[in-house]
């Protein structure tokens, strides 16, 4: 039997060991290292510049947050922006270089469908790192094998932006209308082409001609008089501004083709800021970015704290709200190791738990230290991922091409089930 000096020095002894347990526990101590990939070159520039000031901005809120905190042990960086150039196998590189190298947790880009699914595919759902896309096609999401999901979309998909195009389309043109579809021919245009296909023509309308163009091609003549062709009565083109603009010259030569009967995926919704020129009485849907209640406040961040020379982008916001579900997801998990991450994204996103915005995550780290449930709405609005990695949109702007050269929302729908 020990003596009960001895006796006494183990009691205190595991007190010690028990109490800094405790503070271990109380007090996480990770690095969140979070990358960017996007287009910084090229045609995408001014959309992966913008894209790219977005997670700076944004990773600059959470440290700020974090320095008034007592959670000395947890840092959030922004490790390394990566040039995608706007192709797949460029993509792949930059990707490799963010994942392999760098050795960061989680990757906030690409907005194209192709490069995201060409990364997703060959580097970062193998490498069990997480990505959040600004790519809209369907089946991104399906990439995700199992549980936990790797791949999020925090922009509704094609398939839910076809479904507003029918509606917003047959309400100005009638749901028995002739509709030409031009759309260029990768995994964003081809996916969101067939969708409204099959249900404009499900819905009673009718389609005239259906042109899938290559947008690298030298000139697109030949597609531009098919695509003015028949007389319809109205037009669906699915392109960027860049290479929109090589179809819209000669088909404006055609004399046939009516902008004021056109309408516009989301990513023609204002051309004259990505680097071209509008097209008066085009209208374009795109998925409401700007519903959560802090969006004027991230427009306003951005717009004082961006790289001079940067214009703001709405769809921005998708890349904004990236970075703060990684962290506090990560906060949750007390970890930055992505599968764990990926398991507290639905959690933090969804109710029931206290809505917080950006502009209250001081309020959030605090209630997520303490244990209580949270529901971190974006400045896009309420996320509410699902475990498959989408969120659902459910609101649309419509965008009008003006006479003046401007774009700007002449309304917004609800999309009807």
């Amino acid at each position: 039997m020990r003596p009960a000096w001895a006796r006494s020095v183990l009691a205190v002894a595991a007190i010690v060991l028990i109490g800094t347990a405790t503070a271990s526990a109380q007090a996480p101590s990770f690095t969140l290292k979070i990358g960017v990939l996007a287009g910084l070159t090229g045609d995408p520039a001014a959309d992966g510049q913008s894209w790219n000031e977005a997670v700076r901005v944004g990773v600059d809120a959470v440290q700020a947050a974090l320095a008034q905190s007592k959670l000395a042990g947890v840092k959030v960086e922004l490790t390394d922006s990566q040039d995608s150039q706007g192709t797949p196998q460029q993509g792949v590189e930059a990707a490799q270089k963010l994942v392999q190298i760098d050795g960061v947790n989680v990757v906030i880009g690409d907005f194209y469908s192709s490069v995201t699914s060409a990364a997703a595919t060959a580097v970062t759902i193998p490498g069990k790192v997480l990505m959040f896309t600004g790519g809209t096609n369907p089946s991104l999401t399906k990439l995700n094998a199992g549980t936990p999901a790797y791949l999020w979309q925090p922009v509704a998909a094609d398939d839910e932006q076809g479904v507003a195009l029918v509606q917003v389309i047959g309400e100005e043109l009638g749901p028995h209308a002739t509709i030409n579809v031009a759309a260029r021919n990768d995994a964003y245009g081809s996916s969101l082409a067939a969708v409204f296909r099959s249900q404009w023509v499900a819905a009673g309308g009718r389609i005239g001609q259906f042109v899938l163009y290559n947008p690298q091609q030298p000139t697109l003549d030949t597609e531009a008089g098919q695509v003015a062709g028949g007389a319809p009565d109205g037009w669906l083109f699915i392109d960027f501004c860049q290479t929109f603009e090589k179809l819209e010259q000669p088909l404006a030569r055609t004399g046939k083709w009516n902008a004021g009967k056109s309408f516009g995926s989301d990513t023609l919704n204002d051309c004259a800021t990505h680097g071209g020129h509008n097209y008066p009485g085009l209208r374009a849907t795109q998925a409401n970015a700007s519903s959560g209640a802090s969006f004027p406040a991230f427009k306003a961040l951005f717009e004082k704290n961006a790289k001079h020379g940067v214009a703001f982008q709405p769809f921005t916001a998708e890349a904004f709200d990236s970075v703060f579900v990684a962290f506090l997801a990560a906060l949750e998990a007390r970890s930055s190791d992505p599968t764990a991450i990926a398991g507290h994204i639905v959690a933090i996103t969804n109710d029931p738990g206290e809505h917080f915005t950006f502009e209250q995550l001081d309020q959030a780290i605090a209630a997520v230290e303490a244990g209580k449930k949270i529901h971190f709405i974006g400045a896009t609005g309420p996320l509410s991922f699902s475990a498959d990695g989408r969120v659902h949109a459910l609101a649309y702007d419509v965008w009008l091409h003006k006479p003046d050269g401007t774009a700007g929302v002449v309304r917004t729908v609800e999309l009807k089930p």
